[in-house]
């Protein structure tokens, strides 16, 4: 059915596709840091962030301020009602009350990512 050119043709594209999903593990697990949230929590400033003027970080440090300021509302009434998810349920069986609340973990990152654009403005020295 395949020729024998198709069938390596298919296999090389195949373990392509593997090594490259391989490299962007490896980079994870080496714990080279990549723009974006990180596995321990912090936020790492991108290239683009980099280049934000003061007034732009300022910006969306305000927006994070107000997302900051309603999520525990959001996760008080997550605790109160039945979770939505198995995940989520598994979550606060074992890992507490806040565990496995999505507002939790969107006030987590809100909060890495916050602390990572103050540092942004103060390398800027933005007033």
């Amino acid at each position: 059915m395949f020729s024998d050119l198709s069938k390596w043709s298919y296999r090389l594209a195949l373990c392509s596709v593997f090594a490259l999903g391989g490299c962007a593990s490896m980079m994870d697990f080496a714990g080279v840091p990549r723009a974006g949230y990180q596995a321990n929590g912090t936020y790492v400033v991108s290239g683009e962030e980099e280049k934000l003027a003061c007034r732009q970080i300022k910006d969306r440090l305000e927006i994070l301020s107000r997302e900051l300021q309603t999520l525990p509302q959001q996760a008080a009434y997550e605790r109160e009602n039945t979770p939505a998810t198995v995940g989520s349920a598994i979550g606060r069986m074992f890992g507490g009350p806040d565990a496995g609340l999505d507002a939790t973990k969107e006030y987590q990152r809100a909060q890495a990512e916050s602390d990572a654009l103050k540092g942004l403005l103060a390398r800027k020295q933005c007033v």
